[in-house]
């Protein structure tokens, strides 16, 4: 062994897991592991480079995906740059895993930031470790050369933790997944924790600026893009200056070793609503057309509607988890799930924000590893939305708007094979 190896060795095994780097006298979290390598090659060399932003509403914002997508262009103007947009609002990464092939791998990207740690604030640490992990093997078995990058954003239900130095439960998980694979990690909240501590930034408020003080967010978890945000695209800046190699270097293919989770979601799929068995009365709705619904046709190309008690969907298939993609608002019922004959959930498609329409999921997991036979059935009979909203001091103004009980689903959702 040289003298070379043993050294890179020693570094490799002597580096903390987190790297406080200090520039422009802002301080930024970041774990670097192995880089992203091979990003680095092809934005280096001059190539098309195709960037996936894979996370929830706080991606979806026109801010730091936005920004930094273009600070990568202005930084690397012989390469071109392209995204995949692939963040939908209120969503996490046991959905993500189940949207991955479809909302990103399908567009062959060559590095992939992952953004759920807000989201993922009250999923169980279990679910997370199989959904992250489901992510990078998936992204890895896809092509073994694609980057990935996990970002954790904050909400103000993190500041105290952060203040801290300490991660919230959802990125402790993460950094399991993502120490166990190499992958960078940046922590956005750190920077905002210590900005808030010191009185160089307020947590949230109705206006981007107080007193000569920016405001973070209007509501303790979406950034203002001209503030939140531009904090989150400087700490990235950071990071990736600390990352980029002084030359472009060799391609590297990302191993996989032996599962961190046995029961990670490794086959995970979306079932589009006209593949699958459906009793009569259902109706299928074009998104491309003019629409109430047509908003989320960039996702769906059809959205089934069933408006009476007693409508199926009937889904077979192998494997160990299954859920739907569907669309919750004020005119949304409930519908039955029963597993291999037997009813085991009514589960309510109307909650507490439902005073607009917007996408939703559920998954249900943890079945034995074989053949099932799931039906979904439709209650479409009224139930108390006003005790529901009230719970977050809303009201019905419009009544007729919430008297219809429908289930508007999408796509169904299976981590497994399905059969006909």
């Amino acid at each position: 062994m040289t003298l070379k190896t043993i050294v890179a060795i020693l570094i490799l095994h002597l580096l903390p897991l987190w790297v406080s780097a200090q520039q422009n006298g802002t301080p930024a979290d970041f774990a670097i592991r192995n880089g992203l390598p091979n990003f680095f090659t092809k934005a280096m060399k001059g190539d098309a480079v195709k960037v996936a932003y894979l996370g929830g509403s706080i991606t979806a914002q026109e801010g730091w995906r936005v920004y930094s997508l273009q600070w990568l262009q202005e930084t690397f103007p012989q390469a071109s740059f392209s995204q995949v947009h692939a963040a939908i609002g209120g969503t996490g990464s046991d959905f993500g895993v189940f949207r991955l092939q479809e909302h990103v791998l399908q567009y062959k990207p060559d590095l992939v930031f992952v953004e759920f740690a807000v989201n993922d604030g009250n999923t169980p640490s279990d679910r997370i470790i199989r959904s992250m992990e489901g992510i990078v093997r998936q992204i890895f078995k896809a092509n073994p050369y694609t980057d990935v990058c996990f970002v954790y954003t904050i909400k103000a239900d993190y500041l105290e933790t952060e203040q801290k130095g300490q991660l919230p439960n959802s990125a402790i998980n993460m950094e399991k997944v993502a120490s166990y694979y190499g992958i960078p990690t940046i922590n956005f909240g750190s920077t905002v924790a210590n900005m808030v501590s010191t009185n160089q930034l307020i947590m949230s408020g109705g206006q981007q600026e107080v007193n000569g003080i920016r405001v973070f967010s209007p509501d303790g978890v979406h950034p203002y893009p001209a503030t939140g945000h531009k904090i989150y695209h400087s700490v990235l800046v950071h990071a990736f200056q600390a990352m980029k190699p002084a030359s472009a270097p060799t391609l590297q293919q990302h191993k996989l070793p032996k599962p961190l989770a046995p029961d990670y979601y490794a086959q995970t799929q979306m079932v589009d609503i006209s593949q699958v068995q459906r009793s009569a009365n259902w109706e299928l709705l074009n998104l491309k057309e003019k629409s109430p619904f047509s908003g989320f046709g960039n996702y769906l190309r059809y959205l089934g509607k069933a408006s009476q008690s007693g409508e199926t969907i009937t889904l077979r298939f192998k494997g160990r988890a299954f859920g739907a993609y569907d669309v919750m608002g004020p005119d949304a019922g409930r519908v039955i799930v029963e597993i291999d004959g037997q009813v085991t959930d009514t589960l309510y498609r109307f909650d507490a924000y439902c005073t607009y329409r917007r996408m939703n999921y559920f998954v249900i997991d943890g079945l034995k590893n074989r053949k099932h036979t799931v039906v979904f059935k439709t209650l479409c009979e009224p139930f108390d939305k006003a005790a529901i909203l009230a719970k977050r001091n809303q009201t019905i103004k419009t009544p007729e708007d919430y008297q219809p009980n429908n289930w508007y689903v999408g796509k169904l959702l299976i981590d497994g094979k399905l059969l006909q």
